[in-house]
């Protein structure tokens, strides 16, 4: 079956569409709770860059990219480098979705919220951020109809103005406590055809769970519809004793420490790290954050990376990032077989055209286990 792609350039802050070009050797990626990345290449040999738009289309900073697959957009972001090779007479784009946008937006002034609902604050955050001056680049908000606009966890913290937080990692630093969220930007078309760009936040989480009893969980294994897989255990994350550091300074500041005693017990060396949070002034939220954070960093979840093509079930399209599916893999590393339940933590799209179209899920373990 043929997949047919289009690649639409616009202005970042007007949304106009400015050009549709044909793209080389493209490769994007939809990121859980991050910005997802693309790189594509556009050939100049034969091309009028003029008339074509190509110069003015692809500014970095300035310019985004849409990617139309089959009819429907499947990303959309920030081109922010273009390199120019002239041996080659290509052009390489490189962009990160508009999340990428709340790296580069700073807290200037102090905003402080007790009490709030966290998602409460994300959506006060980001408003703000595109109340400012020249900051607004047309993001609706929640527009996904499974997104959540209320989480009932109440949350207390300060951002000071000269800490020159940025954006992104305030709300990265709230989505990581012990009950805390998913979020992401989606692109989509509007009513009127046009792209369109929404900043959706999920509690408790996004995708689809399935539980043991369930057989319509989507299944992948080796030899059927995976290629096959690359299975990644990172012991240099490890932590099994963390200090987080609250707001204050000197004796005044707030610290928390959690430790992971089990695994001391178990013959783990002392492994430690810290983490910052100057935004806390609450000290049981500030224990809290250390708790989730010990509960991560103590078991570093494996990564599993599987190959598997675009139109064989379950067909691409059928699943989505922070779905869990079920994985089975029968070889000479797992001579006993696994059968676990992973949950999809970015999905990167290879357009086909030299060879078929390939998708890759990136995995960590998700909450169905075991034969259904």
């Amino acid at each position: 079956m043929a997949t047919q792609y289009r690649y639409l350039f616009a202005d970042l802050v007007t949304n106009q569409i400015l050009a549709e070009l044909s793209l080389t050797g493209v490769n994007f990626t939809n990121q859980l709770n991050a910005a997802g990345t693309f790189t594509g290449h556009i050939l100049i040999s034969g091309l009028n860059t003029y008339k074509s738009n190509v110069l003015n289309a692809t500014i970095p900073g300035r310019c985004v990219i849409y990617v139309d697959r089959n009819g429907t957009l499947e990303w959309g972001g920030i081109i922010w480098q273009r390199e120019y090779n002239s041996k080659d007479q290509t052009l390489k784009l490189t962009a990160r979705d508009f999340l990428s946008y709340f790296e580069r937006r700073l807290i200037t002034s102090t905003q402080a919220f007790t009490a709030v609902d966290q998602l409460q604050i994300v959506q006060t955050l980001v408003q703000s951020a595109m109340g400012t001056p020249y900051g607004n680049i047309g993001l609706l908000y929640n527009q996904d109809l499974t997104s959540t606009s209320t989480s009932g966890i109440l949350s207390t913290r300060t951002y000071y103005g000269y800490e020159l937080k940025t954006v992104m990692q305030a709300i990265t630093d709230l989505s990581t406590s012990a009950q805390g969220f998913d979020f992401e930007v989606s692109v989509y078309y509007d009513g009127d055809g046009n792209p369109a760009r929404s900043f959706n936040t999920y509690f408790p989480k996004t995708g689809e769970t399935y539980t043991n009893a369930d057989y319509t969980v989507p299944t992948f294994e080796l030899g059927a519809n995976v290629s096959y897989y690359d299975w990644i255990d990172d012991g240099s994350k490890t932590v099994n004793s963390i200090y987080v550091i609250g707001a204050g300074s000197s004796d005044a500041e707030l610290i928390s420490n959690a430790t992971s005693t089990s695994q001391w017990s178990a013959g783990w060396a002392l492994l430690e790290d810290r983490a910052s949070y100057t935004d806390v002034t609450d000290t049981s939220l500030l224990a809290n954050l250390a708790s989730a954070q010990i509960v991560a960093a103590s078991s570093p979840p494996i990564t599993l990376k599987i190959v598997a093509p675009p139109y064989i079930d379950p067909v691409y399209g059928s699943y989505e990032v922070g779905d869990d599916v079920r994985v089975r893999i029968t070889d000479p590393f797992f001579p006993t077989g696994l059968d676990t339940s992973y949950r999809i933590i970015a999905i990167t799209l290879t357009p086909g055209e030299a060879g078929p179209e390939q998708i890759t899920l990136t995995l960590t373990f998700g909450s169905y286990v075991g034969e259904p």
